[in-house]
C-alpha cells in the first residue's frame, strides 16, 4: 500500500483570512484587555464595590455602638461584665450546678 502525499494549496486570501479569524480570536479571548477579561474585572469590581458597601454599613454601627458605649456608662459596665470583668474591689463568686441532680 502506498501512501500519497496530498498537496494542499492556500491562496493568499485564504491565509488572510485564517490570520485574521485568528487575530480577533486571540483579540475577544486571549488579550489582557479581551472582552472575557473585561467582563470578568468588571464583575470583580461589582463584588468589592458590594463588599465595601457592607463593610461602611457595619462601620456605621460600630461607630454608632462606640458612642453609646462612650455616653452611657450603664452599657459600658453591662458590656464589661458580660465578659466576666468585675469592678476594683468587687469579688465574683461562680457557682457550679451540682452533677448529681
Amino acid at each position: 500500500m502506498k501512501f500519497s502525499k496530498v498537496k494542499i494549496k492556500y491562496s493568499k486570501k485564504s491565509i488572510v483570512y485564517i490570520f485574521m479569524v485568528l487575530l480577533i480570536l486571540y483579540i475577544l479571548f486571549f488579550d489582557s484587555a479581551s472582552f472575557y477579561n473585561t467582563h470578568r474585572v468588571k464583575d470583580r469590581m461589582l463584588t468589592l464595590q458590594q463588599d465595601i458597601q457592607k463593610i461602611k454599613i457595619e462601620n456605621e454601627q460600630l461607630k454608632q455602638e462606640n458612642e453609646k458605649l462612650e455616653s452611657d456608662k450603664s452599657i459600658l459596665e453591662e458590656k464589661a461584665r458580660g465578659i466576666g470583668m468585675q469592678m476594683e474591689g468587687e469579688e465574683i463568686f461562680l457557682f457550679k450546678e451540682s452533677e448529681d441532680l
